[in-house]
C-alpha cells in the first residue's frame, strides 16, 4: 500500500473587499468621524424605531439605521 501524498499547497487568497469603507463604517457613504445633520439625524431615530419595531437587533440594525441615515442626505 502507498500512502498519499501529505504534502499540499493550499490556495489561500486574501479577502477582498467588495467596497472601501472607511474604518468603522457600516454603509458606503458613511463618515463616521463627521457629525450627522439634522436631516440624517431624524432619519436615524426613525429608522431605529422602525427597526426596533421589526425585531432587529445587533449588527442588522446597526446596518439598517446606517443606511437610512445616509439615504437622507
Amino acid at each position: 500500500m502507498s500512502r498519499p501524498n501529505l504534502s499540499f499547497r493550499p490556495s489561500v487568497r486574501p479577502p477582498v473587499p467588495s467596497q472601501n469603507f472607511p474604518p468603522g463604517a457600516l454603509v458606503a457613504g458613511q463618515r463616521p468621524d463627521s457629525a450627522l445633520n439634522s436631516a440624517q439625524f431624524a432619519a436615524a431615530r426613525a429608522a431605529r424605531a422602525t427597526g426596533t419595531a421589526q425585531g432587529m437587533t445587533g449588527r442588522a440594525l446597526e446596518v439598517f439605521v446606517a443606511q437610512a441615515a445616509m439615504n437622507a442626505m
